[in-house]
């Protein structure tokens, strides 16, 4: 900061007010005059769109980087000889002959596809991505759930196995069906009652030449107005004499429950129950071999289960990953840069920081992903 005449005297106001409340106060001490000096006003900083839109600066690195969507210019200035900063020259002479770096050239036409490959990713421009509609609210719906509605549908085996995406698309399928067979039914069940209610007549009719005619006439019992008498009322029933009391009725039984059909205790029930789970009985030799192959099967439909859960344990609602991931590398490095948040995991989709303000290196969420970096870069 240049020191002018308005800087000094803040700075001799600012030790003044400083002598002045330590008086008060009853306190001698000296200052830390370094904490008094003036700080300079921070420069306002242009938003990324409007220096998407600033001229070429021919001082300074040719190369565009991409700032929260917007094309601009790198702020570096070029290396002797070049049209590039130090770390966009190194990019570009690691590339193919006929490719550039990612984002293009600032003096040039902004490119639709990264330029450090034959078959460039799409690039996500703030201008060019579509407004993003509500999401319309689904009904969650849980596997448990699907697998109870399909059964009462369609044999067990027909989706046995499943993952979770095929599962959804065979319960969609039968939701369908059973809602285009339930109005088929209904509406023929509402023509059959309209035919059925309806009355037909037939009367001759002689015209003036004598030829004679058949015409039918429908009537429904809606369009018929009926006059019936109304009906006498009944008499009054007698009073019954009081009967005498019986004896008193027996205590009712508590119904016994029988074992469950998935708990044989023979091995005749078991083979029946195997036969309706087709399972294979084969080798199988007295009552113990029955049950551990049954507790076996049970075994595997538990896992099974478990694995249309997916790996989210808390909750199996059917939901999508909708981020999008730009990658792009860093010293011969691979990352994934989320498109809307802006943050930058590695392959492994670990999160290991953001940008810089300038866009040329990474500000890193902790050292051991720097290490790593410096480890692995060319």
């Amino acid at each position: 900061m240049k020191l002018t005449q308005a800087v000094v005297d803040q700075w001799l106001e600012a030790a003044w007010r400083d002598g002045y409340a330590k008086g008060v106060d009853g306190r001698d001490d000296l200052p830390d005059f370094a904490s008094l000096k003036p700080e300079p006003p921070k420069a306002e900083k242009s938003s990324f769109e409007e220096a998407s839109k600033l001229p070429f600066n021919p001082d300074k690195c040719c190369a565009r980087i991409l700032k929260d969507g917007w094309g601009i210019q790198c702020t570096r200035s070029f290396m002797d000889g070049c049209v590039f900063c130090k770390t966009h020259q190194k990019k570009f002479d690691g590339l193919e002959e006929g490719l550039d770096v990612p984002f293009g050239r600032f003096n040039e036409e902004r490119p639709t596809h990264s330029k450090d490959k034959k078959e460039g990713n799409k690039i996500a421009w703030a201008d060019t991505k579509p407004t993003k509609k509500g999401k319309s609210p689904s009904t969650s719906l849980k596997v448990g759930e699907m697998r109870d509605f399909l059964s009462t549908r369609i044999p067990n085996e027909n989706f046995k196995g499943l993952k979770k995406a095929d599962l959804r698309d065979l319960y969609e399928k039968e939701k369908e069906k059973m809602a285009s067979d339930s109005s088929s039914s209904s509406d023929e069940e509402s023509s059959e009652k309209e035919s059925s209610d309806e009355n037909v007549s037939v009367i001759n009719y002689s015209n003036s030449s004598g030829e004679n005619y058949e015409v039918e006439i429908h009537h429904h019992p809606s369009d018929i107005t009926s006059f019936e008498p109304e009906p006498e009322p009944a008499p009054e029933p007698e009073p019954e004499p009081a009967s005498e009391p019986g004896p008193a009725p027996a205590p009712e039984t508590e119904a016994v429950d029988s074992p469950p059909v998935d708990s044989p205790n023979t091995i005749s029930e078991y083979k029946a129950l195997f036969k309706k789970l087709n399972i294979d009985p084969e080798g199988l030799k007295g009552k113990r071999d029955y049950k551990l192959k049954h507790e076996e099967y049970l075994k595997e439909l538990e896992d099974q289960t478990e694995s249309l859960s997916g790996s989210d344990s808390d909750s199996d609602d059917l939901e999508e990953d909708k981020s999008n991931y730009q990658a792009f590398d860093l010293d011969g490095v691979e990352y994934l840069e989320d498109e809307d948040t802006g943050k930058i995991y590695n392959p492994r989709h670990q999160y290991v920081g953001v940008w810089n303000d300038d866009g040329d290196d990474i500000v890193w969420s902790s050292d051991e992903f720097k290490e790593q970096h410096e480890t692995q870069r060319d």
